[in-house]
């Protein structure tokens, strides 16, 4: 049995590690959850650039967040995506002298991956139909 795991079930994944209220994860799953964030909002590029520009995957991430926005026709969400994928790339570094991020911000960014893998699912599905 195959399974594939997409943007979706990454912000399930990462929903889950925020509302378990177990000690033994204490400290742990805020940069867990924003990994699994991370991961997501790439996830959701990758299938983008799939059926809108292949090979966009091999630039850089920068480059790859500048496109978003046209790509979807939606430079909202594109410049959504951008800083989501900034506050999640210094959440994923353990500093000692910051705090993970809390709960809130870590739904908040959540839901923005969530909006963006709904939006490329939408565009695929109408380029595929």
């Amino acid at each position: 049995m195959s399974t594939t795991v997409d943007a979706h079930a990454l912000v399930s994944a990462a929903r889950d590690l925020i509302r378990d209220d177990d000690t033994a994860t204490a400290g742990l799953w805020p940069r867990a959850a924003a990994l699994l964030a991370r991961q997501g909002l790439e996830l959701a590029m990758a299938r983008l650039w799939e059926v809108t520009a292949p090979g966009l995957e091999r630039t850089s991430t920068r480059c790859q967040l500048l496109c978003v926005g046209d790509m979807l026709n939606d430079r909202e969400l594109g410049g959504r995506a951008a800083l989501t994928w900034q506050s999640l790339s210094n959440a994923c570094h353990h500093r000692v002298y910051e705090l993970p991020p809390t709960a809130s911000e870590l739904n908040l960014a959540l839901e923005m991956v969530w909006d963006l893998a709904e939006a490329v699912e939408r565009l695929r599905g109408k380029i595929q139909a």
